[in-house]
């Protein structure tokens, strides 16, 4: 499998730090939400995805090990703008866009605002349709590898489907990033975008939706606790997989949709099929 290399580009807002494996058309990679999570929290699903595409994981302004303090920012803007700053920098006028959690939501306010960049969209465990935060997602304690290891294993549905060597790898990437220099504050301005109810709501996904026209797979765990997913998984079977005909149809016009037998994190527990079920929509013409 290949084997992520590393990379630093400086951008208008400061040095960004970014993973690049594989060969073929080009993945932008997006992660999720916390003060510990960077491109390396993909660090199990991109060797996967590697086989079939250029894959290059980003990690998002004010995260990771770029740079992590941000003049007036990070903020959603900012980001957003970082993404096709970073495309624009790297001469890619389109890519696939697979987002995690945050990531999702990212990806879906880039294939609204800006849809002749992206050509198709994974959403993944998508946030920005869950009207109430996350429980810890502004955390900003520094934790022991310890403490994190009992973190990610209480985040799997089946722990054990994670190996040890598998846990370690994610275990050194949580932790190089919340160890990082100014990472105990370097997502305020974020976070409170994300956690002042008024606020929250001009970011969310929602009234966006309708007017995404980037072909789009929603992908999820079935027993991932954030909204939509426990509607959607307790009513998959009884629509046939509609999504669009469920008690809450968030999703684009025409988007297909695929649960896993997981939790929120399907690229730590199940990283290959997740990998097959994006990428056999990614690729399909």
């Amino acid at each position: 499998m290949a084997i992520p290399t590393e990379h630093r580009i400086v951008l208008t807002c400061g040095e960004n730090r970014y993973l690049e494996a594989g060969d073929g058309p080009a993945l932008l990679l997006l992660h999720g939400m916390g003060v510990a999570t960077s491109a390396n929290s993909h660090d199990l699903l991109i060797p996967h995805l590697a086989t079939r595409f250029r894959v290059l994981a980003p990690d998002l302004l004010g995260f990771g090990l770029g740079i992590r303090q941000v003049e007036a920012g990070p903020t959603f803007e900012l980001i957003l703008d970082q993404l096709r700053e970073f495309m624009d920098r790297l001469g890619l006028a389109q890519t696939h866009v697979v987002g995690h959690s945050f990531g999702g939501w990212l990806g879906g306010l880039l294939a609204y605002q800006s849809p002749q960049r992206v050509r198709r969209l994974v959403m993944l465990s998508s946030a920005g349709l869950n009207r109430e935060p996350a429980a810890g997602v502004g955390a900003k304690l520094q934790p022991s590898r310890n403490q994190l290891r009992d973190l990610v294993r209480g985040w799997l549905h089946e722990p054990d489907r994670l190996s040890d060597t598998a846990l370690e790898q994610v275990v050194d990437g949580l932790y190089a990033a919340a160890a990082a220099p100014g990472a105990g504050s370097s997502l305020d301005p974020l976070l409170a975008q994300m956690q002042w109810p008024a606020v929250r709501e001009r970011y969310m996904l929602h009234r966006r939706l309708p007017y995404i026209t980037v072909p789009t797979l929603m992908l999820w765990g079935e027993h991932d606790p954030l909204d939509p997913y426990p509607t959607w998984s307790a009513q998959f079977d009884a629509l046939a997989g509609d999504m669009h005909r469920s008690g809450k149809p968030w999703a684009p016009p025409g988007a297909r949709f695929g649960k896993l037998p997981c939790g929120h994190h399907p690229q730590w527990e199940l990283p290959q099929q997740t990998a097959d079920l994006s990428s056999e929509f990614l690729l399909d013409s």
